[in-house]
């Protein structure tokens, strides 16, 4: 690149950047609202809060990096328009091209870095979120007890503590388990805290007594120090790992294992997915070529920009809702995944042509027009 080229290619790239950053936390904050409550309710760290919400990033990123690439240009070439430099440039003998090449190399490396975060970097976060997240949902400690709540984490057992530390140690404990068919017991102690192995998980109890009534009536009372309940059926909660779309590799989502997913229509909805994920990164390219359309041609207007501006972002956005559009029908009706592709090159071909013929079709309007012109006269010229 030239020097004037990497001039322009940094007018580009730092609102890029800026954009990027800002769409990316406002998507990361909507997303955030969903994991809290998550991880409120299961008592769950701030460190697993963070993990989990930063594993939802390259997802949220692969929706915004085209509309962030698309508002850079726009905005780095209406800078560039206003500031008289785009005048310079093309007075100084640069040719649309050229202008435009800074803008069209971040597009295609736009579209790279969009396709190895659809292809690789999402669907492995997305697979240690779920992960994540089940053990969230199926941390027995969380789902047995809550401080000063009775709790049913199965049938026939009830938790109560008065107190729960940091540490998960447990205060003033009651437990009234009827899963024997002895009959009832009731569980008090002072203190208790969950121990959890692969295949099996126990609340052990400190200083307490077990209650009991018996056959005939009476009350059988037996004091204790140590004292162990098993909870292994407690841990037979669902536990399998169900992947999502999202969570699959390409080649997962175009060959799915037909022994694993019987389901036709859902084989549908994979395979729909994996072509949304390699049609999404040309939008990138598309818009950017759109906004070059709107911003390199035409005559500098001193007024500004704003009506062309307003027009590119309308045609941009409808652009790229229809992909939206595309990808969830395609799910239902296979012989759309086509049409994702379709839509970003036609743009990115229909906009090469009218940069390359846009001078051609000038001389042929005028040359229209003179013809129309010449016709009128010859059609009222005096015999």
């Amino acid at each position: 690149m030239t020097l004037l080229q990497r001039y322009f290619w940094k007018q580009v790239l730092y609102p890029l950047l800026l954009s990027l950053s800002a769409l990316a936390a406002l998507a990361l904050l909507t997303q955030s609202l969903q994991t809290l409550d998550l991880i409120v309710e299961n008592r769950q760290s701030g460190l697993t809060f963070l993990y989990i919400t930063i594993l939802a990033l390259p997802q949220l990123i692969s929706i915004i990096m085209p509309l962030a690439v698309f508002m850079a240009t726009l905005y780095a070439l209406n800078r560039l328009n206003m500031d008289s430099e785009m005048i310079v440039a093309k007075a100084s003998g640069f040719s649309p091209w050229q202008i435009a090449s800074p803008a069209l190399r971040l597009g295609m490396y736009a579209l790279i870095a969009h396709l190895i975060i659809n292809l690789v970097i999402q669907p492995f976060a997305f697979s240690q979120m779920r992960s994540e997240i089940l053990k969230v949902r199926t941390d027995i400690a969380s789902q047995m007890v809550r401080a000063g709540e009775f709790v049913t984490p199965t049938v026939g057992l009830t938790v109560y503590a008065r107190e729960i530390a940091p540490d998960g140690a447990m205060k003033d404990v009651i437990i009234y388990d009827t899963r024997d068919d002895s009959g009832a017991t009731t569980h008090t102690a002072k203190s208790g805290y969950l121990t959890r192995g692969e295949e099996s998980a126990r609340l052990i109890l400190k200083t307490g007594n077990v209650q009991q009534i018996l056959d005939d009536g009476s009350l059988d009372l037996v004091a204790f120090d140590d004292y162990q309940i098993d909870l292994s059926d407690v841990m037979a909660m669902d536990s399998v790992l169900r992947k999502k779309p999202s969570d699959l590799y390409l080649h997962e989502l175009l060959r799915p294992d037909q022994r694993v997913y019987a389901n036709r229509k859902y084989r549908q909805e994979l395979k729909a997915e994996g072509h949304n994920r390699l049609a999404t990164p040309i939008y990138n390219l598309a818009l950017v070529m759109l906004a070059l359309c709107f911003m390199i041609r035409g005559e500098h207007q001193r007024m500004g920009y704003g009506r062309k501006i307003a027009i590119c972002v309308a045609i941009g956005f409808i652009i790229r809702l229809t992909g939206f559009g595309l990808a969830s029908a395609a799910e239902s009706d296979p012989s759309l995944n086509i049409v994702q592709y379709a839509i970003p090159l036609g743009v990115c071909a229909g906009c090469t042509w009218y940069l390359l013929r846009r001078r051609r079709i000038r001389n042929l309007k005028h040359l229209f027009t003179r013809k129309s012109k010449s016709s009128k006269r010859e059609r009222y010229a005096p015999s």
